[in-house]
C-alpha cells in the first residue's frame, strides 16, 4: 500500500500555491523544483526535490541529498550552492530536506534557529531537553517515499552536508550507511571523543578550508604545507588539535589504517586517503580528507570559490555503489574488483581481464582513457591514490 504524503507545488507565475494530497508521488511531480511535505512522528518536515529534464522514469538514477547548515533550511541551498545544476547536467534526483528551528545553547549563547539534531555528538543543546526530531528518521522517510515513487538506483543514493549539515552527514555515515553508497562531509564532523560503529563501512570524503573557523568566526589560515602534521600530530593545537581528531574519528569509526597517501596542489587543494583495513569486494572504501587553500567557512560551489565541491565531490561520490544488500535485493549492481599489477607502482601498471578503461585521479579527473591490452605507462602521474573503472569492473591502485 502507497503511503500518502502531502505534497506543495510552485506553480510559476502564479501567486497562490496549490496543495494537494496524493497517493502517488508521479501524479504531482514536475520538472525542476517540487517542495513535499511529510509527517514524522506528528510533526510536518519538509524537503524540496530537483527533478532534471534528462529524467524519464525509464532507467534508475541516482539520488543525492544535500543537507544546509545552521540558520539554513532546504529551498535555499536548493537555490544557491550548484547541486540544482549538476542535477540537470549528470541526470540525477538532488533533495534538500530542511531541518527544524529550535531554542539552541552554544557556550553561553541562546538562539532560535534551524538546526539538524546531531546530538549526542554536538557542542550544543536543543531546549528543553528532548525536543529535537528524528532527523534519521526523517531522512529515511524521503529515502523510501522517493524510491518509491520514482526510478531510483537504490544502490546509489549519496549525501552531502555542510557545517551543521556536515555534522548530520558524519551521522548519517555511521547510522544509514545500510543505505547510502558515500558521504561526503563539509566544514564539521564528529564531535566527541566516541568511537561509533556503522551499520555498514562506506566511502567518506571530509573537507574543510586553511582559514575556516565555523560560521562568523575569522583566524589566521592554516600552512597548507602542514597538512600531513596538522592531521597526524595531535601535539599541534592549530584549532585546538581538530583537524587531527577529526583524522582520528574517521580512523577508528571506520578501522581504517593510519598511514595516508597524499595527492594535490598547495595553492588550490590537498587531499589524504585513508585505505581500510580490511578490504571489502567491489568498490571497496575509504576516507578522503580534503583540505582547501583560501576558503573559510562556506561550501565551495566554483562560482564563490575556486573549489567546485559538488563536480568534484560528484566524480568521487559517483564510483561507488552501496556493497551491503539484503537477500531479496533483485539487481546487486555491484561490480567485480579489476586487479591492478604492480600495485603499489612507480611507472607501468597492468590491469587483468578489462578491454578498455577509464583511469581517475582523487578530484575526478581522467588521467587515462584507452586500451590495457598493453602496460599503461603512468611514470609522470603525480602520486597518490588512482581509481580504474571498466565495463568488466573497479580497481584501484597507488602511484608512489
Amino acid at each position: 500500500m502507497k503511503t500518502s504524503f502531502t505534497t506543495v507545488v510552485k506553480v510559476p507565475f502564479v501567486f497562490t500555491f496549490l496543495i494537494l494530497t496524493f497517493s502517488a508521488f508521479s501524479q504531482v511531480w514536475q520538472y525542476g523544483k517540487n517542495r513535499y511535505t511529510i509527517k514524522v512522528d506528528g510533526i510536518e518536515r519538509e524537503f524540496f526535490v530537483h527533478i532534471p529534464q534528462k529524467y524519464t522514469g525509464n532507467e534508475k538514477v541516482p539520488l543525492v541529498f544535500m543537507l544546509h547548515g545552521t540558520s539554513g533550511d532546504g529551498e535555499k541551498f536548493y537555490d544557491a550552492v550548484g547541486w540544482r545544476t549538476l542535477s540537470n547536467q549528470e541526470g540525477f534526483i538532488a533533495v534538500f530536506p530542511s531541518s527544524l528551528k529550535y531554542t539552541i545553547v552554544t557556550g553561553g549563547d541562546t538562539t532560535n534557529i534551524t538546526k539538524w539534531n546531531t546530538t549526542p555528538d554536538t557542542e550544543f543543546k536543543i531546549l528543553p531537553p528532548g525536543a529535537g526530531a528524528d532527523d534519521i528518521k526523517f531522512l529515511r522517510e524521503i529515502v523510501t517515499q522517493i524510491v518509491d515513487k520514482l526510478n531510483i538506483d537504490e544502490d546509489r543514493i549519496y549525501l552531502e552536508g555542510f557545517s551543521n549539515g556536515g555534522q548530520m552527514a558524519a551521522k548519517c555515515a555511521i547510522e544509514m550507511s545500510d543505505v547510502l553508497a558515500a558521504v561526503c562531509e563539509n566544514a564539521s564532523s564528529f564531535y566527541l571523543d566516541t568511537t561509533y560503529l556503522p551499520k555498514r563501512k562506506l566511502p567518506v570524503l571530509f573537507q574543510i578550508g586553511d582559514r575556516d573557523y565555523g560560521p562568523g568566526n575569522e583566524g589566521p589560515a592554516a600552512p597548507m604545507s602542514y597538512f600531513d602534521e596538522l592531521i597526524s600530530d595531535p601535539n599541534i593545537t592549530y584549532k585546538g588539535g581538530k583537524l587531527h581528531f577529526i583524522a582520528k574519528r574517521h580512523i577508528e569509526n571506520f578501522d581504517l589504517q593510519s598511514d595516508f597517501t597524499m595527492v594535490g596542489d598547495t595553492t588550490f587543494a590537498l587531499a589524504a586517503t585513508f585505505l581500510p583495513n580490511h578490504p571489502g569486494p567491489g568498490t571497496g572504501y575509504e576516507f578522503i580528507y580534503v583540505f582547501v587553500y583560501d576558503l573559510a567557512h562556506k561550501y565551495p560551489n566554483g562560482e564563490n570559490h575556486p573549489f567546485n565541491a559538488p563536480r568534484l565531490h560528484w566524480d568521487w561520490m559517483k564510483q561507488f555503489k552501496r556493497e551491503f544488500v539484503s537477500a531479496t535485493h533483485e539487481d546487486k549492481n555491484i561490480l567485480p574488483s579489476l586487479t591492478v599489477n604492480p600495485n603499489p607502482s612507480t611507472d607501468f601498471i597492468e590491469i587483468e581481464n578489462a578491454s578498455n578503461v577509464t583511469i581517475f585521479d582523487l578530484f575526478g579527473t581522467t588521467q587515462y582513457s584507452g586500451t590495457s591490452n598493453s602496460p599503461i605507462d603512468i611514470s609522470l602521474w603525480k602520486n597518490g591514490l588512482y581509481l580504474v573503472r571498466s565495463d568488466s569492473g573497479v580497481g584501484k591502485f597507488i602511484k608512489i
